[in-house]
């Protein structure tokens, strides 16, 4: 049984005896009996519904009336898993009646405001009278008007892999670019590296560690582009530093329409130290390969999303600059856009291996998540993330290495942690 049809991975059962096979039947009936199995499309004499289109997901969906449906959204793996709630379906109307499915959540709430296309490709917000939310939010109901096509609906636009496809594509073609494949996913899936040229500092962009987190991916790339353009001040960044950019490291999740984890159950951001998936094996062979040309990681970045736009960080004692580079950034980029509402999270030191720990605790740079809320307005993510990578580039450009490693190793840092790598002998 696969997790592309829906299914849960697991050994094939091999008994033989039929009180076993009964009492078994009898375990699983008790626990699941609510829930139907799994299918890829319901159909009526009105509406077809399916997931047959990569990012498409949900558990089972069931006829509940001739212009009515139920679809059960179910996580990937079993609980504990975190609460974000991918789905995606088709809906094709056979006549001229509007058609209403509803949603119920399992281990999830409606945490996504649907979006619908009608292509697969342009996006916009479900209409707020054509979508209720019921039981306290652990189910949703979207009643669409009939169309001569297909219509999509999902939790956020589908940015899969055609879509990096294409980015992929546009960073090949950028003279200032050397693009390599990193690696290769569980499945098979490519991963790609983009990379400037070889300086002494390096800078680490990373994203797409879970699948629905869109609006994170959104801001990616518009970070990337301002770092990446032609004019003087990214120029004069890429003169002193090394851009490393990952922009998918979970091609087979965003594939499969996960809420989470990669295709062996694995939250990729929670395996950074432990390694042992081949999409962050190959991230950390790249960490190593600049470590062992003597290139000094300055910052790293990981794109997310979450309810809020925010930024996860350090504390400000435990910078490693002679100020607080978080709380400088913010404040610069607050002097120019003091309407775009985020929040500055800086956090204690947890033991967690994800990819801000990995990098500060290895190097005690600045390493944030970079997080943007799930349905923040796509124009502002567009408007205000350059102005993010201008700041962040002049503020790099600013402070030489000797004031960005001043306080590597004060106390509050070393807290708890081993010592950070030696910095590297410059050539």
């Amino acid at each position: 049984m696969t997790k592309e049809s829906g299914f849960v991975n697991g050994a094939r059962l091999g008994y033989t005896g039929r009180g076993i096979i009964a009492a078994s039947l009898a375990l699983i009936g008790a626990s699941c009996a609510s829930i139907p199995p799994p299918n890829a499309f319901c159909e009526s004499d009105a509406y077809l519904i399916d997931k047959q289109f990569e990012g498409g997901n949900f558990h089972s969906c069931t006829v509940a009336g001739a212009t009515r449906a139920e679809i059960l959204i179910r996580p990937e793996d079993e609980p504990p898993i975190n609460r974000s709630p991918w789905y995606a379906f088709r809906v094709s109307a056979k006549t001229d009646q509007a058609t209403t499915v509803r949603l119920d959540f399992d281990h999830g709430y409606a945490r996504y405001w649907p979006k619908l296309s009608r292509d697969g490709k342009s996006w916009s917000p479900a209409p707020a009278d054509a979508v209720r939310r019921l039981d306290d939010d652990e189910a949703m109901e979207i009643t669409l008007p009939p169309t001569e096509g297909p219509t999509w609906v999902s939790a956020q636009e589908l940015l899969t892999n055609p879509y990096y496809d294409d980015w992929i594509d546009e960073l090949r073609e950028n003279d200032s670019v050397n693009l390599r494949l990193l690696s290769r996913s569980v499945m098979g899936r490519p991963v790609f590296v983009a990379e400037t040229a070889a300086k002494p500092e390096v800078v680490y962009l990373i994203g797409r560690q879970h699948p629905p987190e869109v609006s994170g991916a959104l801001a990616m790339r518009s970070f990337v582009n301002t770092v990446l353009g032609d004019g003087e001040l990214a120029r004069r960044f890429r003169e002193r530093y090394t851009l490393v950019v990952i922009p998918l490291i979970n091609p087979d999740g965003i594939a499969l329409g996960h809420w989470r984890h990669n295709v062996n159950g694995i939250d990729l951001n929670r395996d950074w130290g432990p390694f042992s998936q081949p999409e962050t094996q190959g991230a950390a062979q790249l960490v190593d390969e600049y470590d062992a040309a003597g290139a000094r990681p300055a910052l790293m970045l990981d794109f997310h999303s979450t309810r809020d736009s925010l930024f996860y960080t350090q504390l400000a004692e435990e910078s490693s600059w002679s100020i607080d580079f978080a709380t400088e950034w913010f404040a610069r980029f607050r002097e120019r856009r003091p309407d775009f509402q985020f929040k500055h999270d800086p956090r204690p030191r947890s033991g967690q291996p994800n990819t801000k720990n990995f990098f500060f605790d290895r190097y005690r740079i600045p390493a944030f998540t970079y997080e943007i809320a799930d349905e923040e307005d796509r124009a502002a993510i567009e408007d205000t993330t350059p102005v993010f990578a201008e700041e962040m580039m002049k503020l790099l450009l600013e402070f030489p290495e000797a004031d960005q490693v001043i306080n590597r190793d004060n106390p509050a840092a070393a807290e708890g942690r081993e010592p950070p790598l030696p910095l590297p002998a410059r050539r």
